[in-house]
């Protein structure tokens, strides 16, 4: 598919790994194999160290919410509504902490 839009094999991995060091460092980003949805790739999932295995996340499909990955993630839109979730992800819990500290 990234071929269709003259990308490399590390486009995805590349987009995301911008995004984390500017806006986010404390947020890692590594490639890995096959997710076990590589018709649907390229594919993305997001861990936590605090969950088993990969999270679902608001602004996921359907599908991609009940895989646990996000799927086709080739353009730059694409990678901007993955980043949107983790990012979303990131304040929601931010804000639960303050909230359990106070």
């Amino acid at each position: 598919k990234r071929d269709r839009f003259g990308l490399d094999d590390l486009a995805t991995f590349g987009a995301l790994f911008g995004r984390a060091q500017k806006d986010a460092p404390m947020v890692e980003v590594e490639e890995v194999p096959c997710l076990g949805a590589c018709q649907k790739g390229p594919v993305v999932a997001i861990e936590h160290k605090e969950f088993d295995g990969t999270v679902a996340l608001e602004g996921m499909t359907d599908g991609e919410f009940d895989a646990r990955v996000f799927y086709n993630i080739v353009t730059e839109e694409d990678a901007d509504r993955v980043w949107g979730s983790v990012t979303d992800a990131i304040e929601i819990m931010s804000q639960e902490e303050e909230e359990e500290e106070e």
